[in-house]
């Protein structure tokens, strides 16, 4: 018994004659007729009872169709999940991010992506950047967004983007009048900074120092996101990477340009010495297209109208 005489068996009780079944497996009527035969040989079962033209099935070709039927069922399974594979590589993508990116733009990317492929299960890991980047070596996730490269790492990395720092203070704020923020405008401002050890942090310093500017360092924050929450919350004004301040655009927020420039450097991860999966790098395109939409559009003064969530409870 081989798949040939099931195909054969399954078409003759689905059409109704050895004819009807030919014309579907586009062969002819008598090698219909023989393979089913063979099977009744094979089986030791009589599936079919002949009145003239007439094929009637019997009670073991009825229980036998049924069994049929359910290993088809599981075949279509099979046949779906190839077809997954074949176009994304797997139905499950693990994504690691650091919290600024994670708690910003990567969902906004991901609701994207599920418009795009409803099938696919998405997991999003947050941590910082040296977990992100032994998540994706050891190949426990798919893809990393993280803003530094641990030197223990040996993931293969691209560069998702470099932009400049905005400034994000209270909408009510007397500098939200500005259009365009110098280190001056910040001297005795109580000032929101990222921790010490984040090389953005140290950016930022230089830069003031540079100007002679004393700002009031009276709270510090491990992440962008947190540093913007406490803006929006009236404690302070911070520089922080345009995509995240974005997500804190509102009623509450204002957000300005800044000058000179302190940059935000942030990475794509992928686990080594592997083939990049299709699914990964479908997801790439989806979170570059957020990212600079995201930042075209605070260029136009446009927000992603999430402020409102943010600045109501």
């Amino acid at each position: 018994m081989n798949l040939k005489h099931i195909e054969a068996f399954r078409a003759v009780m689905v059409a109704g004659s050895m004819t009807a079944a030919a014309k579907e497996l586009f062969t002819s009527q008598p090698n219909v007729s023989r393979l089913i035969s063979q099977l009744e040989r094979e089986t030791g079962l009589l599936l079919f009872q002949r009145s003239g033209v007439r094929l009637i099935p019997t009670s073991e070709g009825n229980a036998f169709f049924r069994e049929v039927e359910r290993a088809y069922v599981g075949l279509q399974g099979l046949a779906n999940a190839a077809a997954q594979i074949r176009n994304l590589g797997s139905g499950r993508l693990r994504i690691a991010a650091m919290p600024s990116a994670g708690l910003t733009l990567v969902p906004h990317a991901i609701k994207r992506f599920q418009a795009l492929y409803p099938e696919v299960t998405v997991s999003l890991h947050v941590n910082t950047s040296g977990t992100v980047n032994h998540w994706t070596a050891s190949q426990f996730c798919d893809l990393g967004v993280a803003v530094y490269i641990s030197e223990a790492s040996n993931c293969e990395v691209e560069l998702l983007s470099k932009v400049s720092a905005v400034a994000v203070m209270p909408a009510t704020h007397r500098l939200a009048k500005k259009a365009t923020l110098k280190p001056a405008d910040f001297q005795g401002e109580p000032f929101i900074s990222l921790c010490h050890g984040d090389g953005t942090r140290a950016q930022m310093d230089e830069v003031f120092e540079r100007a002679g500017v004393e700002r009031v360092l009276a709270i510090e924050a491990q992440y962008a996101a947190i540093c913007c929450e406490m803006v929006r919350c009236g404690m302070g004004l911070t520089l922080a990477h345009p995509v995240v301040a974005q997500d804190f655009a509102g009623p509450d927020v204002a957000i300005r340009p800044f000058s000179p420039a302190v940059t935000f450097t942030t990475y794509l991860l992928f686990p080594p010495h592997r083939p990049r999966e299709r699914l990964a790098m479908a997801f790439v395109d989806v979170l570059r297209a957020e990212h600079d939409e995201t930042l075209k559009g605070l260029s136009n003064g446009k927000t992603r109208g999430n402020g409102e969530r943010h600045g109501r409870r």
